[in-house]
């Protein structure tokens, strides 16, 4: 969208979600959530580019990469339909196969589709 519109992407991370509304929770709790607001991410270098595949990733990676950076979790470079196979084909739930280096201490945050986090 950001391409054909040829506006910039502002990348925003919201931290202290998982205190709020931890995996499994029915309530949310109070805490605070904190919102950080990166710099804008330029694509006008991929100007006419748009519906390629591999030009797309390559921004999906460089915005997913501003995220991480903002949140200071890990960036995980696969799609969950592929950690779910993996998971499916080891014996594991795919919650185990993704954690964060966050706030939240290391405890896990997979937001898989499928999960009850999702």
């Amino acid at each position: 969208m950001a391409l054909e519109a040829g506006v910039p992407v502002i990348p925003v991370a919201m931290i202290g979600t998982d205190k709020v509304n931890p995996i499994g929770s029915r309530m949310w709790r109070p805490h605070k959530v904190h919102i950080k607001i990166g710099e804008p991410l330029d694509f006008s270098r991929y100007a006419g580019m748009a519906g390629d595949r591999f030009i797309e990733r390559s921004m999906t990676d460089e915005i997913m990469y501003a995220l991480m950076e903002l949140s200071g979790q890990t960036y995980v470079d696969m799609y969950a339909a592929s950690v779910k196979e993996r998971a499916a084909a080891a014996g594991a739930t795919p919650s185990t196969d993704v954690t964060t280096k966050g706030d939240d201490g290391g405890r896990d945050a997979s937001r898989l589709p499928g999960t009850r986090a999702s």
